[in-house]
């Protein structure tokens, strides 16, 4: 039996026979062949799996008596080891000899919860030796999640599992769907897994427990009905097309996802065309865009969790921010945002350890999302981010969910400033751009709350198509409601494969500057504060107003700073501006070029 890798990951068996008899399993064998389990069989096979990750199973591993052997010798060729068990063989002594040997994750098989449980397993009373096992693992230090395959005997009740797992120190589910068994009659077809796998992320999402889906899984997302709403569950990467046992039916030659998609798993005749039934092949970029990741999910969350800024301004040295997004998930569906929202949140010690470190070397620290008043955690992480030595912190939302309590209670954890995105003071034309009809009384509310407690307030207005002619009134009207409100102005930015790099999303800068430099002069006539000149969001300084010039003053660009992002095309060269400007984004030049620009 030969590794399965996926990605970074490589996984190891460790032995053939198990304690359980699933009827579903085809990893479970009657007796151990003596040359596969032999315990330098194994060491070879940790010694040959080139991973980042090594997943030791079976089986059930925690039959061997050198378990935690093996561990140690897997920790010391991979940076982390995961284990696949029942953990109904686990005290509290055997887990904590597996953490100190190095062992990361105990992922537990549990295809269901009780009764149920011990009936699928054919294990009685197997399910209280679980709990004990689940228990022995968290108290021992290490991270427990619980992996369950879709199959006919828990199609009905794995969608009552998350609830049930939450009270379990259990930290996140993995689904898998199996094409493989000793009885074909165990299995789902794949639409109607794909139903049920439907079912669990809903039902995930209702008790706030993390779902992920089996990198080795063999569901395309076309199978579901709601694929954007569960982008999350795939890792589709340009290129991933070819893999053994996979091919693409008829209906992928249209889908926009084709050129990373394996298509269905090569079966009997009668599930293909089931499948070629239940296909929908994707037509939308958007969900194509939710889609795509560097590798995997979780790599995907490590990658965006935080981003490193600096702070400029006249007169003053640059300060270091790092932007924690806390959470992904948002209330509101702007077009132009380019966070990956249907991503799950980080393990709240990865957000811990983003703001702890940043925080602690004197940078300011911007909590932000996706909606971060979705988080339940986030007084706390504000709290820690003053205790850590941020000289300020600022918390990104919409507002929409802050009432005068929530107000009161980040003033008093210690928030400098809610800086509120609102891209237009019509009740229409807000809804229509936030995609979330309602909730722009709902951040008017928000925002009002914000001023009553007493907190600094700012607003984000984002340029874009859909409002490039709305500015000055929105000056106006921020300085009869707020007074003392600043606003926080940006182009959208077209960085990251989440934003449309369209006409009809991305006007030119000719078309905002005239409703900006209005807006500019209103706000000075105002007394409004305006800020974002300083960031790379901002618009190039030489097509800035001669008369305003001074309002888009800022300090000059660290060196190297924004490369990759922004550069400085031909007609830059020689600017006076330009070790204040950023430049021009590469998605903007991409789209429109860089005819407009008039160096100084």
């Amino acid at each position: 039996m030969a590794e399965e890798r996926a990605a970074h990951t490589a996984r190891v068996y460790t032995n053939e026979t198990c304690n359980q008899n699933c009827a579903f399993c085809d990893r479970r064998a009657p007796r151990e062949r003596p040359d596969f389990v032999a315990r330098s069989a194994v060491e070879a096979r940790i010694d040959a799996a080139d991973a980042e990750t090594l997943v030791l199973t079976g089986g059930e591993p925690t039959l061997r008596r050198d378990l935690v052997a093996l561990v140690r010798r897997a920790k010391a060729r991979a940076t982390v080891v995961e284990l696949e068990t029942n953990a109904a063989l686990i005290d509290l002594g055997r887990a904590r000899a597996l953490a100190e040997a190095g062992l990361d994750t105990a992922r537990v098989h549990l295809p269901a919860w009780g009764e149920a449980l011990d009936a699928i397993t054919r294990d009685p009373g197997g399910h209280e030796a679980t709990r004990r096992g689940v228990e022995a693992l968290a108290a021992a230090g290490l991270r427990v999640e619980a992996s369950a395959p879709i199959v006919r005997a828990n199609a009905e009740t794995l969608p009552r599992l998350p609830a049930q797992l939450r009270a379990l120190p259990i930290a996140a589910l993995r689904v898998g769907v199996p094409t493989d068994a000793p009885d074909r009659a165990t299995l789902l077809p794949l639409p109607e897994a794909a139903t049920v796998l439907e079912r669990v992320a809903d039902a995930a999402r209702r008790v706030d427990l993390p779902l992920t889906l089996d990198p080795h899984a063999s569901l395309p997302p076309c199978l579901l009905a709601h694929p954007a709403r569960h982008a999350h569950l795939f890792s589709l990467t340009p290129g991933g097309r070819t893999r053994p046992g996979f091919a693409q039916r008829a209906a992928c030659g249209g889908c926009q996802v084709a050129d990373r998609c394996p298509g269905v798993p090569e079966g009997s005749e009668l599930d293909q065309v089931l499948v070629d039934q239940a296909l929908r092949p994707i037509d939308a970029d958007r969900v194509r865009r939710r889609l795509s990741l560097i590798s995997t999910p979780e790599a995907q969350v490590a990658r965006e969790l935080y981003q490193d800024e600096i702070m400029r301004a006249p007169g003053a040295p640059a300060q270091r921010v790092r932007t924690v997004r806390i959470v992904f998930a948002c209330n509101q569906s702007c077009e132009f945002c380019f966070v990956s929202t249907h991503l799950p949140r980080a393990p709240d010690a990865d957000v811990e350890r983003a703001i702890t470190e940043a925080a602690s070397g004197g940078a300011a620290i911007a909590l932000s999302g996706g909606e971060p008043t979705l988080h339940p955690r986030l007084t706390r992480f504000v709290e820690l981010a003053k205790a850590e030595g941020a000289p300020l912190v600022e918390v990104q939302t919409n507002a929409t969910r802050v009432d005068d309590a929530l107000a009161a209670t980040l003033r008093d954890a210690g928030v400098d400033i809610m800086h509120v995105s609102l891209h237009a003071m019509e009740a229409a034309r807000s809804d229509a751009i936030t995609g979330a009809p309602g909730t722009f009384t709902q951040t008017l509310e928000g925002l009002d709350a914000i001023q009553r407690a007493g907190l600094r307030l700012r607003l984000s207005y984002v340029f874009h198509r859909a409002n490039v002619d709305a500015f000055p009134g929105y000056v106006e009207a921020v300085a009869a409601r707020w007074p003392g409100a600043e606003i926080n102005v940006s182009f959208v930015a077209p960085s990251t494969d989440m934003v449309p790099r369209t006409t009809a999303l991305i006007p030119r800068y000719g078309e905002v500057m005239p409703g900006l430099a209005d807006g500019v002069r209103a706000a000075a006539r105002l007394g409004v504060r305006l800020s974002g000149f300083d960031s790379m969001c901002g618009v190039p300084l030489c097509l800035a107003p001669e008369d305003l010039l001074d309002a888009f003053a800022i300090a000059e660009v660290p060196e190297g700073y924004g490369d990759g992002e922004t550069s400085h095309p031909d007609p830059c060269q020689g600017c006076a501006l330009r070790p204040r400007c950023f430049g021009v984004r590469r998605g903007y030049v991409e789209l429109y070029g860089a005819d407009e620009l008039r160096p100084r």
